[in-house]
């Protein structure tokens, strides 16, 4: 990861067996286990576009 905010929260210890969910990037978070690896994959939400096209078909019924 190429990301220095990203290296900085990863690199953030918790305690033993707590997991945490650590923000990547603005759309993307990634569950981190106490000892700093990333486990579980990622959670991604879509983008504006993505989200004004949902809206919009939403409004005009289909």
């Amino acid at each position: 990861m190429k990301n220095r905010k990203a290296k900085i929260l990863l690199a953030r210890r918790n305690g033993p067996g707590v997991w945490q969910w650590v923000r990547l990037s603005n759309r993307r978070m990634g569950l981190m286990k106490y000892y700093g690896m990333m486990d579980c994959g990622f959670c991604k939400k879509p983008s504006a576009a993505q989200n004004r096209w949902k809206n919009h078909l939403r409004t005009k019924g289909e």
